[in-house]
């Protein structure tokens, strides 16, 4: 019997240490240090469920009717922190969730920019575009930083 209950105990602790790295990722996540940034020509409110539903692709117009064309910053640490705190998946998660549309023909990879200049630059010349830098970075006159409702 003593078996069986340090087998269930043995397990318990696992599956609590899980759950601590789960809460540890979701806590650092809700402290994401990150700007959202959109195509001048959008100005209607925003909520945390559109961007988590415009970046997993379920989102595809603004209100306007406008194509909705989203960019990826992809610094580690801060595409972590966005993809983690806005769209509440890992990165692992979330790259699967986007090969898996691209497999099955029901999506595209987004388009994705190494450099904070390179995704300011897309978002000011492409009608409809939003993407995210690190808060620390300033942003151009190209690009609207907006804040969510």
């Amino acid at each position: 019997m003593s078996n069986i209950s340090s087998r269930y105990r043995f397990y318990l602790i696992i599956w609590l240490i899980c759950m601590g790295v789960q809460l540890g990722m979701i806590s650092k996540g809700w402290s994401a240090d990150v700007k959202l940034i959109v195509h001048p020509d959008i100005d209607e409110p925003i909520s945390v469920n559109d961007i988590r539903n415009i970046f997993l692709g379920k989102k595809t117009r603004w209100q306007n009717k406008q194509r909705i064309q989203f960019a990826l910053f992809t610094e580690k640490k801060t595409y972590e922190q966005f993809i983690t705190h806005y769209v509440r998946k890992t990165l692992y998660q979330y790259r699967n969730y986007w090969r898996k549309k691209v497999f099955t023909g029901t999506g595209m990879m987004p388009v994705m920019f190494k450099s904070c200049s390179q995704s300011i630059d897309y978002v000011s010349r492409t009608k409809g575009a939003i993407s995210f830098v690190p808060a620390s970075y300033s942003i151009s006159n190209g690009v609207r930083e907006i804040t969510l409702d």
